[in-house]
């Protein structure tokens, strides 16, 4: 085989694995789902593919929307009339006890707080108080605060370790996108990195962020090896 035809060959390698890496990191950003954070700050026009990305965020601007009422920002509804529709499940009577422990829960975001609006839930939600915490972590960040946001989540989840799924690690991105402490590019470049780390290829002092730097470097915090583990 001449020259110019091993030149050629290893050419056409380099360019399959380069598609290659640029297919696989598509594939991985995708299921990343931090597209929601720019929809719900923004466009929901971002979510049009996404019926998932599109629940989220318009979930999000509910809870944005609840903040407003409750700060008497919007004099036009009550705080659960930002949920329209999606509350429907739920009877006049539990909407009607539930309806005034939304501001405590929007201003005072705490423990008491957030069991107050739980135990007048009509069915156990297993997951109830996660959600209460994510939402309530958007807010403070939506205020301008990455680190309120970020402590809000870590003091309920605890130190970086087994019990960290890929929820809680998206979460404090939305944390900085919405504070503008980060970008949508910026954290969908570090979880990639961390993928990288897993695979023996990067290294954690390559992120940007400096809580996915320290979760990268726990030995007990392993990278949720499906970011689909939510």
């Amino acid at each position: 085989m001449s020259l110019r035809s091993c030149l050629a060959v290893i050419g056409l390698f380099v360019l399959l694995f380069i598609v290659r890496e640029m297919v696989l990191r598509k594939s991985f950003v995708d299921g990343l789902h931090l597209r929601m954070y720019d929809a719900a700050a923004g466009d929901l026009s971002l979510c049009v593919r996404d019926k998932d990305c599109l629940k989220y965020a318009q979930e999000i601007k509910s809870w944005v929307c609840a903040a407003s009422v409750c700060e008497g920002t919007d004099k036009s509804k009550k705080p659960l009339d930002c949920w329209g529709a999606r509350l429907s499940e739920y009877s006049k009577e539990v909407m009607d006890r539930m309806g005034p422990l939304m501001c405590p829960l929007i201003e005072f975001p705490s423990t008491e707080t957030r069991r107050a609006i739980l135990i007048r839930l009509p069915v156990k939600d297993v997951e109830g108080e996660d959600t209460l915490i994510e939402y309530g972590a958007y807010l403070l960040a939506l205020k301008g605060s990455a680190e309120s946001c970020e402590d809000y989540i870590k003091n309920y989840v605890g130190a970086y370790g087994s019990q960290w799924k890929y929820k809680w690690y998206k979460a404090l991105s939305g944390c900085r996108i919405f504070a503008r402490q980060s970008t949508r590019e910026m954290e969908e470049k570090d979880f990639y990195t961390w993928f990288g780390v897993v695979q023996g290829r990067g290294s954690c002092s390559d992120m940007l962020s400096r809580e996915l730097r320290k979760a990268c470097n726990t030995p007990a915090a392993k990278f949720p090896v499906s970011v689909y583990d939510r």
